[in-house]
């Protein structure tokens, strides 16, 4: 394993990713979806003044964990416990997607790092999950996506309802991880005391998807394709 802070080799060549000192090569396209859920969810208001605009800066925040499965970053030690949680409302009027980024930073208050989840949610739903907490009707949030990490090569045809080990990329300068983008497919909270809701049907309980294929793989190449287009339209509405 390579020191931390120092720079990282990363190879890409025919959708595998190689790092320097992981004995492993990664693969983005396995068919199913990250599943998460949190807890300890609470409003937080404010402002911010940026470029002599006033901006609203209310937002929910919490702590998530992964459900079965785990998250490390490819060529780096560790792996999230937890992940702090942050809701915000899309600015884009209409938007019926919710965006999710999975990322890792250091920060001052953090110099070993924490592993992060934002979610932008469109205002409808950022409205319903805001009164919902404020009301204390929002215990436990459970949430399913798909995204842009990366799975072990030799994990990218494990049967649905098995646990895999999800990375987050390297960036091109091989030092720090590079963040992972996704599209959120449901989004469900309940009351404290209310028992665990069944997970909703996502495409990695597709029969036909348990043994990975070529239509699976262009279907995912089309759902990835479509996450781009997606975080880009996205990005330049909250510019």
């Amino acid at each position: 394993m390579v020191e931390t802070g120092a720079t990282r080799r990363v190879a890409m060549a025919q959708g595998l990713m190689t790092v320097e000192g992981s004995p492993d090569r990664y693969i983005q396209g396995l068919g199913r979806s990250l599943r998460l859920v949190a807890g300890g969810l609470r409003m937080v208001g404010g402002f911010t003044l940026r470029e002599g605009q006033v901006e609203d800066a209310t937002r929910i925040e919490g702590q998530a964990q992964l459900a079965g499965d785990r998250l490390m970053r490819a060529g780096f030690p560790g792996e999230a416990t937890w992940l702090a949680l942050t809701i915000r409302p899309l600015a884009t009027a209409g938007e019926a997607r919710a965006l999710l980024i999975l990322s890792f930073r250091e920060t001052e208050d953090q110099p070993e790092g924490a592993y992060l989840a934002e979610i932008y949610a469109p205002q409808r739903v950022f409205d319903g999950l805001a009164g919902a907490v404020g009301g204390g009707l929002a215990h436990r949030l459970s949430m399913t996506a798909v995204t842009s990490l990366w799975v072990r090569e030799s994990e990218r045809e494990t049967a649905p309802g098995v646990p895999v080990s999800w990375f987050l990329g390297v960036e091109a300068d091989g030092r720090v991880s590079a963040p992972a983008r996704g599209l959120v497919e449901t989004l469900e909270w309940q009351p404290a005391g209310a028992g665990e809701a069944e997970p909703a049907p996502s495409h990695d309980e597709d029969p036909a998807e348990t043994t990975p294929g070529l239509l699976g793989r262009i279907n995912w190449s089309l759902k990835q394709i479509a996450l781009v287009l997606m975080f880009l339209l996205i990005v330049v509405a909250l510019k």
